[in-house]
């Protein structure tokens, strides 16, 4: 049994064992490749001649696309288990589908590549955070923040990378060579992995059969708790994923940035949740994870109107720092309050669930914000954006502090 302890610290992070440092970092590499394209998307759409509501579309696809990956995914980290394998293939496979994107010829070429980008990643998820869940009993939300940080990491390097990059060679050249980081970090950490003895199958525990796993399953579905968490966590993805589809667009359209500039200031969104989320995870593990939820949902919606009155660009900057701050720093919270209700036999399962959910909210917020951008300006879109994520609220107070099925452990109080 983990001792607990208390606040935050840089002594505590350097605690920290390996395997929770490796996880963080290839959880990095995963989200390198998306925040890799919401840079070039504005280049890609003016390449091949798309409104914003195609745009809207072709991102919408990628996320609907991932609902219908998900699944499997959890499936197969709980019923095979092996989890450093899995971790190390995804992060191999997750540059694929993005290389293909780079010989798009048209729109349609480009909605049926897009089709399997999300492959990788949605292997990777219900793995790693099992494994973390189960590895770390006591300080899930810590242990899923730090994970969180590392993929706050890869989307804070990748804008500014790419914005340089993209000032001396095409969006297409980028996205080719893009492959190779992850096939490197791939085998890197499947030859870590598969070395640490402990760390090899933590989350799968005991072997379920199918009928068990099924009827576990359904246990899963009947929890209103789970249910709730669920649709709050889509929401939230709404947001993002309207916000990381027009915001690089508006900087390069509306205000005519540089592409190096464009993705330095997507940079600044995605650095300050690299510090909100440890912090987040660990208030939330201490105080509960509803206060801190209904915090950061209000406060994310106030800044969401707030960027689009505010012009100065020292302003601007600042508002997208405490944007991006506030934003991340719900993630983790949702993910470890889910863990905390989950079956410890389906933990895979109730991840990818999650994830599933996610990415079918998170298929129509860029959609109707391309529409509302076509048809009435694209800084109406943030305005959608907003409502959506201050809706939110309402959800987190719907949800029972205990959960309400027999067979699912008993939540934390919130």
């Amino acid at each position: 049994m983990e001792k607990k302890e208390g606040w935050f610290s840089w002594a505590r992070l350097k605690k920290t064992d390996p395997t929770l440092v490796a996880v963080s970092l290839g959880h990095g590499i995963t989200h390198w490749y998306p925040s890799t394209l919401y840079i070039i998307l504005p280049y890609l759409a003016k390449d091949l001649g798309l409104t914003y509501s195609q745009v809207g579309v072709l991102m919408g696809w990628n996320h609907f696309t991932s609902f219908f990956i998900n699944l499997p995914g959890g499936l197969i980290v709980d019923m095979v288990g092996k989890t450093g394998f899995l971790l190390g293939l995804a992060l191999a496979l997750i540059g694929l589908p993005y290389s293909f994107l780079g010989f798009s010829s048209s729109y349609v070429v480009a909605l049926l590549v897009i089709t399997f980008v999300g492959i990788g990643n949605n292997l990777w998820h219900p793995a790693a955070l099992s494994l973390l869940a189960n590895r770390y009993p006591e300080r899930k939300g810590f242990a899923i923040a730090l994970h969180s940080m590392g993929g706050n990491l890869g989307n804070t390097l990748a804008p500014f990378a790419v914005g340089v990059v993209l000032t001396f060679v095409i969006w297409r050249h980028v996205l080719i060579l893009n492959l190779i980081p992850g096939v490197l970090m791939g085998f890197v950490l499947w030859r870590l992995l598969a070395k640490g003895g402990p760390v090899r199958d933590q989350a799968k525990g005991k072997e379920l059969s199918l009928k068990e796993y099924w009827e576990a399953v359904k246990t899963l579905a009947k929890n209103k708790s789970i249910l709730l968490l669920c649709c709050l966590s889509g929401m939230r993805a709404m947001t993002q994923s309207g916000l990381f589809t027009f915001l690089p667009i508006y900087l390069a359209n509306v205000l005519k940035y540089s592409p190096a500039l464009v993705g330095s200031y997507i940079s600044v969104v995605q650095a300050a949740g690299i510090f909100s989320s440890p912090i987040a995870g660990t208030i939330s593990d201490k105080k509960g994870r509803r206060p801190v939820l209904t915090a950061g949902l209000l406060t994310t919606s106030l800044l969401l109107v707030a960027l689009v009155i505010l012009r100065l660009n020292f302003l601007f900057i600042g508002v997208l720092a405490f944007l991006g701050f506030f934003l991340f720093s719900l993630h983790p919270v949702m993910f470890a309050w889910m863990m905390d209700l989950a079956p410890k036999n389906i933990s895979g399962t109730t991840v990818s669930t999650q994830f599933g959910i996610q990415a079918l909210f998170s298929g129509f917020a860029p959609a109707i914000c391309g529409f509302i951008a076509d048809r009435f300006g694209i800084l109406y879109s943030f305005y959608f954006l907003a409502a959506t994520i201050f809706t939110a609220n309402f959800l987190v107070y719907m949800i029972p502090d205990k959960p309400v099925e027999e067979g699912v452990p008993q939540a934390q109080q919130a």
